[in-house]
């Protein structure tokens, strides 16, 4: 078992990896108007951690308060993590605000026509059960 913490602007990632899973709790704050800066740049430290830790599943637990992006910057949100290997590992996401869930599950659409294997979830004990035997 690996833990650590990355601070980096107004949010804080935990990371707890074990084999084969990395978990990532998302705490603090992102305003609006960084939204889209910050979110690609939390997901490019994540995608760094599973690369370090040869993780092939990941469990990210949004404690973020913020809103979840609109269309056009969550497309440019998606341009700006393609390639990062993000693609090659399974993702449960689990959005800790239930107003937020009928967005994030609109997200996890545009993830799977770009090739991931991530499944959004409202609680964590039903993202592990997935991630330890749900199929893609």
């Amino acid at each position: 078992m690996t833990r650590e913490t990355l601070v980096g602007g107004s949010y804080r990632l935990e990371f707890d990896y074990q084999p084969p899973l990395l978990t990532v709790q998302l705490l603090g704050e992102v305003a609006a108007e960084d939204n889209l800066e910050m979110t690609r740049e939390y997901w490019r430290h994540i995608a760094d951690r599973v690369a370090a830790s040869g993780a092939s599943a990941l469990l990210v637990l949004d404690a973020l308060p913020g809103e979840v992006m609109d269309d056009a910057d969550l497309a440019r949100f998606f341009s700006g993590v393609a390639g990062l290997g993000l693609e090659r590992v399974r993702i449960a996401y689990v959005e800790a605000r239930v107003d937020q869930i009928s967005r994030i599950e609109y997200v996890e659409q545009l993830a799977l026509e770009r090739g991931y294997r991530i499944r959004m979830f409202a609680n964590e004990s039903e993202a592990r059960l997935w991630l330890r035997y749900g199929g893609d």
